[in-house]
Parts: structure tokens; C-alpha cells; sequence
């Protein structure tokens, strides 16, 4: 139950980070959006270190780096591809690879689930992928597509990657993820001649996102430490919140299949919390 709920809480405040970080994508790019949330959501977890420290390790620092490099693939992708596609095509394919990796990952390391778990986890991410396929033709883009499941790569490999890291660690870990994310956005925005940080009057937004996505981040991995598959399948319902406040803010399509297809992941997400 413990790890659901900070894996659905996490979900929640991805799709608060993507209602903010998506007013940046308007005024500038996708590049600079992931740049500044990276950036933002670094500063929020490291002043969260003077109210809880945890423990230094290099393993761990190491371990969120690497995960860090994952997310940063994974927010540029997810936030590129909302540039070519809609929200309810993008967020639900980056959340079926996003939660199948380290689902996966999870299996490999020997954790058993019950029969039910295993039912519910599996009717989820069925309805992921039923939400997926069942977008609009006139809302699915080649470019969209690809971004959507590099998304999916780079977030899955990062939540998985979190699996490995010291419960003691606390939010060190967090904090090198979301550093050395920052950390590869700065020449890439370089390179491409984008902003690093969001200019005046979107810089706001960037602030209010950038601490949600920390959020996410230490909500995930205290769920991870208490039910990795509950907190896993929890995260994975962030489709839910970002179709719905892309259809809310932004106009995006939402049909009837695909709102099914998100029902029935999160019936699958009981599931698993009551197994």
C-alpha cells in the first residue's frame, strides 16, 4: 500500500510538473523546458538535503548519476515529442516502457508477487498499451512515436537503476540524479543555441515544475523502498494526469477508448496495492 501511494503521488506531480513545464515549451523549446526543470528540480532536492542529509556513498552519488542521465533523456524526449504529437499518444507509450523496464528489472532480482499483484500489474500496462493504440489518427506522428518511446528507454532505465541504490542514501541519490541530469542538459541546450534556463515570464513555471519533478523523484524512491513493483505501477499512471490536464489546459484529443484504456490501468493498479 505505502509504495503505491508514493508511486501515484509521484505520478501526480509529473503531470503538475508537465501543466507547468509545457507553458515553457510554448514560449521557447522542449530543450530549454528540460533544461529548466533539471536545473530547478537540482536546487529543490539539494536544499532538501539541510532537512534530511542521508548517507554519502559513491556507489549511491554513482548509481543517481546514471539514473540521472536516464531522466535526462527521458524529460528532453517526452517534452520534444509533445512538440509533435499529442499527450494522450506520448504520455501513455513513454509510461509502458517507463514501467516495464524496471518492472522487468524488479523480476530479475527475484521479488515474488502474489497472483493478484501479478494480474493487476499485467491488466496496467495492457491498458497502457490500450491507450496507446488507440489514439487518433490525426493525433500519431512518426517523430511522435519515436520520441514517445525513447521517453520510455530513458525514464524506464532511470527508475530502474534507482532499484540498486541504498535505502540510507536518502535524497543523495536523488540529488546526483537530478544534478547530473542538469549537468547534460547545459551543453546540449549549448549546442542546439537554446536557453539553458527559461527566460523571464516563463521562469516561474520552470521553478514550480522543476520542484514537482524533484518531487516525483524522492516520492518514487521512497516508494521504491517499501513496494517496488506497487510504487513502479503507481508512477505509471502519470498518463492519466497528463491526458487529462493536456485535454484541460491544452485541447488536447482524448477519446473514449482512450480514457478505457487508462481505467483499466488504474484497476490494474488496485491490483496490485491489494495483492
Amino acid at each position: 500500500m505505502t509504495g503505491a501511494v508514493f508511486g501515484v503521488g509521484a505520478a501526480f506531480l509529473i503531470g503538475l510538473s508537465d501543466l507547468f513545464g509545457r507553458r515553457i515549451t510554448l514560449r521557447t523549446s522542449a530543450i530549454t523546458t528540460s533544461s529548466t526543470i533539471q536545473g530547478f528540480s537540482a536546487a529543490a532536492i539539494l536544499l532538501s538535503l539541510f532537512l534530511w542529509p542521508g548517507t554519502l556513498s559513491a556507489r549511491d552519488v554513482t548509481l543517481g548519476a546514471l539514473s540521472g542521465g536516464g531522466f535526462a533523456l527521458g524529460l528532453c524526449s517526452y517534452h520534444l515529442g509533445l512538440t509533435k504529437s499529442s499527450a494522450a499518444v506520448i504520455a501513455p507509450l513513454t509510461a509502458v516502457l517507463s514501467a516495464l523496464i524496471p518492472f522487468v528489472w524488479v523480476l530479475i532480482r527475484g521479488i515474488q508477487l502474489s497472483p493478484l499483484s501479478a494480474m493487476g500489474a499485467g491488466l496496467a500496462l495492457l491498458g497502457l498499451v490500450a491507450a496507446t493504440t488507440s489514439s487518433p489518427l490525426d493525433a500519431l506522428s512518426k517523430a511522435g512515436i519515436q520520441l514517445g518511446l525513447l521517453a520510455g528507454v530513458g525514464y524506464g532505465l532511470g527508475q530502474a537503476v534507482l532499484l540498486e541504490v541504498a535505502a540510507s542514501a536518502g535524497p543523495v541519490a536523488i540529488a546526483g540524479q537530478r544534478v547530473a541530469a542538469f549537468g547534460f542538459m547545459i551543453p546540449l541546450a549549448v549546442m542546439t543555441n537554446n536557453r539553458v534556463v527559461a527566460p523571464k515570464g516563463v521562469t516561474g513555471w520552470g521553478i514550480s515544475a522543476g520542484v514537482c519533478a524533484g518531487g516525483a523523484s524522492i516520492a518514487l524512491f521512497h516508494g521504491l523502498r517499501f513496494d517496488p513493483v506497487a510504487a513502479v505501477i503507481g508512477i505509471s499512471l502519470f498518463p492519466l494526469f497528463s491526458a487529462v490536464i493536456g485535454r484541460v489546459a491544452y485541447q488536447d484529443t482524448l477519446t473514449k477508448r482512450h480514457a478505457l484504456g487508462i481505467a483499466c490501468a488504474v484497476i490494474g493498479t488496485i491490483g496490485v496495492i491489494v495483492g
